[in-house]
């Protein structure tokens, strides 16, 4: 009796146009090997069997090609129905006989030197072992009487049966144009006066460099052909020693001072700058207090605290806790930083066009609308780095915008930061479709199914665009939870 030539199953480099995979020798070969899971949980497995040419099977023998799903611990296993494969004189008896083995895929005749293809496809419940399981091949072949039985094995694919991961749409808002970009420049400088003087030496102690920084700000706006200066507002402060008369004088004659400094330093008309004063900084001396270790802490700032109206009845107060002890060492460590001259300079920036605005970004954002930006955004690939940058510099920018917060969040949440994106969602409006499609996707991504789609009905409502995709989402995801578990 000739016997089949046999040889099955170490799986080969896939190479062949047809995507088959050869079994070595050439024997079986095993293409377009799959495992899928379905809607309805059911294990999807196919693979195309085929029998080359060159494969004789002798006239009595009948070979059965099984697949097998197993765990690579065979601790679990599901056997699926097998390819009966018939000799001539076989298949004669069998169909005579009118048996169909029971498990059965499929029963055919083998056609020596011909090729024979099946398309295998089964179905099965999944289990959660399957996942990450081996699908292998299992060849037998018998003779009459099943004598002379040889039996064989052969990994084939394994099963990754991965979890739905959700792809949801993240909403973003087209900002408002600005119609008057108003910016401003601020500093604080601690300029040193002679004792109950108002006039400003540029050479006495500090003050050589603290003018140079006011210079330096006041040149970063004069000097860019992009700004014009609409306002210069100097508040004088004083420390609260000494009387409150006096300290009202001081502070407002060294503001006056700075003002006069400034406009002779530029040749600016006296209308642009505005001056204002406060005689005495108590509340610059409160942060002080309460962000110290000093001995007394709680009486001082009570005594700051008092609705006391007289600020020198205050200070006396003051002077008396502790033998003046606390006091002075507020006049050695506290006291100066409060005689302090505030600046701010105002102005207005030019409008850009996106391709000055794409430059105008990476050196001066801050003269950039959010409009501007967002325009700078839409020419780079959604989802780019630059793209994604711009809505990080836009935020940082425009800390509080509503808006801002909104994009950014939107950035955020693709980028898989929640923590951040949620707090970016809490500056944002918090009845904007945009927020609460947002808020859904932080939700989705979170696993919190029900809030997810509470918030995508209600931007659905408010006309997100975005919200009816994030729903199938929710639905897909819905169905892969009934699949897997939570």
């Amino acid at each position: 009796m000739k016997l089949i030539r046999y040889i099955l199953l170490i799986l080969l480099i896939p190479a062949t146009p047809a995507g088959a995979q050869a079994l070595a020798g050439g024997q079986v070969q095993v293409g377009n090997p799959s495992i899928l899971i379905g809607d309805n949980g059911q294990v999807m497995i196919g693979m195309d069997i085929t029998l080359p040419a060159a494969m004789e099977l002798s006239s009595n023998r009948v070979a059965t090609l099984t697949p097998v799903l197993r765990t690579q611990d065979n601790s679990a296993n599901k056997v699926l129905p097998a390819i009966w494969v018939y000799g001539r004189t076989r298949s004669i008896v069998q169909q005579r006989e009118r048996s169909v083995p029971s498990d059965a895929y499929t029963v055919l005749r083998r056609k020596n030197g011909t090729e024979q293809t099946v398309n295998y496809s089964a179905r099965i419940p999944y289990e959660k072992w399957m996942n990450g399981a081996e699908l292998e091949l299992l060849a037998a072949v018998r003779g009459c009487a099943d004598c002379q039985k040889e039996e064989s094995t052969a990994f084939v694919t394994r099963a990754h049966l991965e979890r739905y991961v959700v792809k949801p749409a993240v909403a973003f808002v087209s900002p408002a144009v600005e119609a008057v970009k108003n910016r401003a420049e601020e500093g604080r400088a601690y300029l040193d006066f002679p004792v109950n003087q108002t006039r400003i030496y540029p050479d006495y102690r500090r003050n050589p460099s603290e003018l140079a920084a006011i210079k330096h700000t006041v040149d970063v706006v004069k000097n860019d052909a992009n700004t014009t200066i609409t306002e210069i507002a100097i508040v004088g402060y004083a420390s609260p020693e000494g009387r409150y008369t006096a300290n009202a004088r001081l502070a407002q004659g060294r503001a006056e001072a700075l003002k006069s400094y400034v406009m002779n330093e530029y040749g600016f008309k006296a209308d642009l700058f505005k001056v204002n004063s406060v005689p005495e900084d108590w509340a610059g001396l409160r942060d002080y207090v309460a962000g110290s270790n000093l001995p007394l802490k709680e009486e001082i700032l009570s005594i700051i605290d008092t609705n006391e109206s007289d600020f020198d009845v205050k200070e006396g107060r003051m002077k008396a806790l502790d033998g003046g002890k606390v006091y002075a060492m507020l006049l050695q460590d506290c006291y100066p930083a409060l005689r302090h001259s505030d600046y701010t300079v105002r102005y207005v920036v030019r409008g850009f066009n996106v391709e000055e605005a794409k430059q105008i970004i990476k050196t001066r954002p801050q003269q950039l609308s959010l409009q501007e930006m967002f325009l700078v955004a839409q020419t780079y690939e959604k989802g780019s780095d630059e793209f994604n940058e711009v809505f990080d510099v836009a935020v940082r920018m425009f800390p509080d915008d509503p808006t801002a917060n909104i994009n950014a969040a939107a950035i955020e949440l693709q980028r898989g930061d929640l923590q951040q994106a949620a707090r970016y969602l809490d500056k944002a409006d918090a009845q904007a479709s945009a927020t609460l499609n947002n808020r859904g996707v932080l939700k989705l991504l979170q696993g919190d199914l029900d809030s997810a789609e509470t918030f995508f009905r209600q931007a659905q409502a408010k006309g997100a665009a975005e919200a009816g995709a994030n729903l199938n989402e929710v639905a897909e995801k819905r169905k892969d939870e009934v699949i897997f578990g939570k």
